[in-house]
């Protein structure tokens, strides 16, 4: 796990290289072990190292045995021996152990496909100097971030947004459709992020850049890998055999380590079944590392500790109070590289902060649930597809009914939490009913919400254009499949793995996730709908395969994650914070909100009149990094739509 920046073009190699050192100065919290520099023709690279193969190896830039071609790599290659044997017996010569050596090799042999022999999260930059081509490669689950601009013959690349910032010709000015995009998600869907002019490569895509012209193209589609027959056709014995095989392979390879490993345990399904995994191969003493909550009905802890106790794990508790969440959230506001509403971004840097005084390496659970239909959200989809089929006049008296039965509680695990979402969205078409749920602030909010400027610039966007394009041209067996495509292509890399990313990086901790192994997803994309979600359950076959190694009180667990009582965070302190920083003045002055329309959420919220919690944070996580960006309650310049459209990029 590593920072990489680099620049290709522009105007000299002294300038460049001053550039690209600004760029990578940024990333000294991704890579504190180390840093690496290569200026080559027209191309300067920059590295910054956090040491976990050959921990005393130099730092890259990594080269070829001619000199010719150079890579840098932010990740882990797992497979690095495997294919490193290869390499060498056609040939190839290396100097460290260090798994992304064999990157610059690798592309000798195969160009621009390197990429489908890799199994590993990355995002890497390869330069050809011979033929003056730049590659930028991403991993196929978008574990790794990676930014890029254009400018005027000069292109820039980096591990975050903040590093790009450091150029001195990257324009600061909102997207306003991302910042609709960013309300309607909690997150900014990849391509986009807050600023015009700088994208984000798509996970499972490649770019290149060569004779000023950029293309991009997709190497790895999850879409080609559903409706397997042949998985229909086996007997169900041996797809769970297969399954848990194949898991058992993928914690092997996300062992591998000359530093020590751990694992966030949450004690529910997913990482626990990664602890059996891990202590049936290296055996008992397992470091693992759990977030507990002074409120009771966010504490996870204790199941978390008798999981631990049943695999004789080590285990190290974090227990959270209220002024944890507060310096947490500090952290993570100063630390912000692009806006995410998440709130579980502060207890899991909380808990990175606490593993990495023990371990460099943690793995984690993530990717579980879209690969094996772990959310409600499946099997509500389900139930409101019939609730549309209902009469009007039935719907309208049942939504009243419920509505009745379960009265506002301020709790974002409480029954009337979830009856207001499935409420919110169930008489919708799929796509938008599955990201209203999920997201914060419905269209129907903006308005209200939004300024004036921004408004006008939105006329003509459609706010969930980014989930109609994942679905658009790709023919899947059923609406759960279309659902677990949407949300492995969007929420997953862009907000799930964002957080693990940014959370574990600020701490330097490596964060590892055995569930995204392609080999995993590949053979899980497969399986029949109806081996994922079954009723009201979802993950069945996952569940099947865990249970010779898990106690049955795990597997009966209601999934949980890393929560946080913000709710009554807001109530009892924060909220009158908020009242200052949303003040009418300094929303007028910022620009993007409309004063009275934040002023509305807060009284609601505050007044226990509605559970807002959900767009406060949001709005909360987009106004610290204003703050962070542009400078504390400065104005924030909005782009105009001739700077939002895109430079030419090829597509395919």
């Amino acid at each position: 796990m590593c920072g990489l920046a680099g620049v290709l073009g522009g105007d000299s190699a002294p300038e460049r290289s001053e550039i690209v050192r600004r760029m990578q100065e940024t990333l000294t919290h991704r890579g504190p072990d180390g840093e690496g520099f290569v200026s080559r023709g027209e191309c300067t690279l920059g590295f910054r190292r956090l040491a976990i193969m050959d921990v005393n190896a130099p730092a890259p830039p990594f080269f070829n045995e001619d000199g010719d071609v150079w890579s840098v790599c932010n990740g882990q290659i797992y497979n690095s021996r495997e294919v490193r044997a290869e390499l060498e017996s056609r040939g190839h010569r290396f100097g460290t152990r260090v798994d992304t050596e064999v990157i610059p090799h690798l592309y000798e042999d195969y160009g621009t496909h390197l990429a489908d022999r890799l199994n590993g999260m990355f995002t890497f930059a390869v330069w050809d100097e011979t033929r003056r081509r730049l590659l930028l490669t991403r991993d196929r689950a978008g574990e790794k971030p990676l930014f890029y601009w254009q400018g005027d013959g000069e292109f820039a690349f980096a591990s975050e947004l903040r590093a790009l910032l450091a150029h001195p010709r990257v324009a600061r000015a909102v997207d306003p459709v991302a910042l609709r995009r960013y309300l309607v998600h909690d997150y900014f869907p990849t391509p986009l992020t807050p600023l015009a002019g700088i994208e984000k490569l798509e996970a499972g895509h490649s770019l290149e850049v060569r004779d000023g012209k950029v293309r991009v193209w997709q190497y790895w589609d999850p879409a080609e890998f559903f409706g397997d027959e042949q998985s229909r056709r086996r007997k169900l014995d041996d797809l769970v055999a297969e399954l848990d095989e194949r898991i058992s392979t993928a914690v092997a390879r996300r062992r591998r380590s000359d530093v020590p490993v751990g694992l966030f345990l949450s004690g529910g399904l997913d990482s626990s079944l990664v602890l059996a995994h891990m202590t049936e191969q290296a055996g008992r003493g397992v470091p693992v590392f759990a977030i507990g909550h002074a409120d009771g009905s966010f504490d996870e802890a204790g199941f978390a500790e008798q999981t631990a106790r049943h695999f004789g794990a080590e285990f190290h508790r974090l227990t959270l109070a209220e002024s944890d969440l507060e310096e947490g959230l500090r952290l993570v506001g100063a630390g912000l590289d692009e806006p995410l509403g998440d709130a579980s971004t502060i207890p899991t840097h909380l808990l990175a902060r606490l593993a990495r005084r023990h371990v460099k390496v943690v793995l984690s659970g993530e990717g579980a649930d879209e690969l094996f239909g772990g959310y409600p959200t499946y099997a509500g989809d389900r139930v409101a597809e019939t609730w549309r089929r209902l009469p009007r006049f039935v719907r309208r008296a049942a939504g009243a009914a419920l509505r009745r039965l379960t009265p506002v509680k301020m709790s974002n695990v409480g029954l009337d939490y979830l009856v207001g979402r499935f409420l919110g969205g169930a008489e919708l078409e799929r796509v938008e009913r599955h990201h209203r749920w999920f997201g914060s602030i419905p269209p129907e909010r903006h308005a209200e919400l939004l300024a004036a400027p921004v408004l006008e610039a939105l006329r003509d966007d459609d706010p969930f254009g980014s989930a109609r394009a994942r679905l658009r041209g790709r023919s899947l067996p059923d609406g759960v499949s279309e659902l677990l495509y949407t949300d492995f292509t969007m929420y997953l890399p862009d907000d799930l793995l964002t957080k693990v990313d940014r959370a574990t990086m600020l701490a330097s901790l490596e964060a590892r996730a055995p569930f995204l192994d392609h080999d995993v997803a590949q053979f899980a994309f497969g399986l029949p709908s109806s081996l994922k979600v079954k009723g009201w359950r979802g993950k069945a076959i996952l569940r099947r395969a865990a249970r010779d190694r898990l106690p049955a009180e795990v597997l009966r667990r209601r999934k949980r994650g890393f929560n946080i009582p913000f709710s009554r965070w807001l109530l009892h302190g924060l909220g009158e914070r908020l009242r200052q920083r949303f003040d009418r003045e300094r929303v007028e002055a910022r620009g993007l909100l409309n004063p009275a329309g934040v002023g509305r959420l807060l009284d609601e919220h505050l007044g226990e009149q509605a559970d807002h919690r959900k767009p406060l944070f949001t709005l909360l996580a987009l106004d610290l990094w204003c703050d962070r960006t542009f400078g504390e309650g400065a104005p924030v310049p909005l782009a105009s739509a001739a700077s939002v459209t895109p430079a030419a990029v090829e597509r395919r």
